[in-house]
């Protein structure tokens, strides 16, 4: 169901997609469908939860020293790769808009914001010394989270000049040091 889901929001976005359709791709009837899902919000919370728990499982494998510091790299320039594919940037921008409208929405991108800040926090906290003060680890948290936002936003709006490869590097270089 997740998988089809995430084919027909990134083809027709997720307000254009109705529920049918994702119940069609999937193989399954509309009440089956049901069982499992409310509304898209509810799959929408499904893939934000998911998210998090992969970031978490990355983010674990960086503070417990399990990954060197060029796999921290690769990991990273792989999961910004993917995020700023510009089909799924479309359907980050369009969540966003959807909560600013959707109250139910909003809470889910809230929630999920707050525990993908929680995790870039935990790891720049791991990786800086005793004198960096918690305000300045927030600060570093904002702008790693509106460099990537930023991006999402930058490629759904054709820039020819835009080199994604070059600054998915930069982005990896200035958040991973």
């Amino acid at each position: 169901i997740l998988s089809a889901a995430a084919s027909c929001f990134r083809e027709r976005g997720i307000k254009a997609t109705k529920m049918q359709e994702i119940a069609k791709r999937a193989g399954i009837s509309v009440g089956n469908f049901y069982n499992y899902f409310e509304n898209k919000d509810a799959i929408i919370d499904e893939f934000a939860q998911r998210e998090v728990a992969r970031l978490a499982r990355e983010i674990d494998e960086i503070v417990n020293g399990r990954v060197s510091l060029e796999e921290q790299r690769r990991q990273f320039r792989e999961s910004l790769r993917k995020q700023l594919a510009v089909q799924r940037a479309r359907v980050k921008i369009e969540i966003l808009e959807e909560a600013a409208r959707n109250s139910s929405m909003g809470e889910i991108v809230k929630r999920s914001d707050a525990q993908v800040r929680e995790l870039i926090k935990k790891m720049h906290r791991s990786r800086s010394s005793a004198e960096v003060s918690d305000e300045e680890i927030e600060v570093m948290v904002e702008m790693d989270m509106a460099l990537v936002d930023g991006m999402a936003f930058r490629l759904i709006a054709p820039h020819p000049e835009l080199d994604i490869e070059r600054m998915i590097n930069a982005i990896v270089k200035t958040v991973i040091r």
